[in-house]
């Protein structure tokens, strides 16, 4: 019922809400608790060796499954290579900044994890108005520092 009504309130596009790019489409995925009920929404790409980050939402319902509320995840839509254009060259990290959340969200290393296998990325940070987050695509790790540890670190 949840996935069904989150198909439809992005069909409607109330307030033009949702946003849409050429060459993608939206994944809905159910997150059923006993606590609570979520439709995440990611968008996808429909472009080989490409991997988007943001343009994704967030609606929860009550435990009948009504609508409760809907919002956006990231205030854009990041479109990264997943292999280098450049013949004999490898990516091996890749970067986004954060302007609505602090660390990386659950989003991203999902979506992170769904294509690591697909490219050649050792790490993907995530730099946010006060912290930064490394993600380690090998291990499935996370480390989180504050942006001055980084900054002084980088000098």
């Amino acid at each position: 019922k949840i996935k069904e009504d989150a198909l439809q309130r992005v069909n409607t596009n109330e307030n033009n809400f949702f946003k849409f790019y050429e060459n993608s489409s939206y994944n809905f995925i159910p997150l059923i608790t006993e606590k609570e009920k979520k439709v995440f929404i990611l968008t996808g790409s429909n472009v080989g060796d490409v991997l988007l980050l943001g343009n994704d939402y967030l609606l929860t319902y009550n435990k009948k499954s009504d609508f409760k509320t809907k919002e956006k995840i990231h205030n854009s839509l990041i479109k990264l290579d997943l292999k280098s254009k450049t013949q004999g060259k490898t990516i091996s990290s890749t970067i986004h900044s954060h302007v609505k959340s602090k660390y990386i969200n659950s989003t991203d290393i999902c979506t992170l994890l769904l294509y690591k296998d697909y490219s050649n990325w050792k790490q993907h940070i995530v730099i946010s108005k006060k912290y930064v987050s490394i993600f380690n695509m090998n291990k499935g790790t996370l480390f989180i520092m504050t942006l001055k540890a980084w900054k002084k670190i980088s000098n």
